[in-house]
């Protein structure tokens, strides 16, 4: 008899941790998915795009200046021959 009833509270303990952690997700998802949170984080994503996108182009840009410059090291080009505009 004893042992049936400590099994039954932990049990019925176990299931309400379970529970309380499920209403806790579930709270916390809807928290995160409205529609005031979704704008703050898609603007927060933005202006770090930005940034990232503007790092990304520098380094593009440096790496093709070291190797345009590699390259005429080796076929000795001749400066900018671009037309000027």
């Amino acid at each position: 008899m004893v042992r049936r009833l400590f099994v039954l509270t932990v049990g019925v303990g176990a299931g309400l941790a379970i529970g309380v952690w499920a209403v806790r997700k579930v709270e916390d998802t809807s928290r995160r998915l409205r529609p005031e949170a979704l704008a703050a984080s898609a603007a927060d994503r933005a202006a770090g795009l930005g940034d990232r996108l503007r790092v990304a182009v520098a380094q593009g840009r440096a790496a093709a200046a070291a190797k345009e410059a590699e390259l005429r090291g080796v076929y000795g080009g001749a400066g900018d021959t671009r037309p000027s505009i």
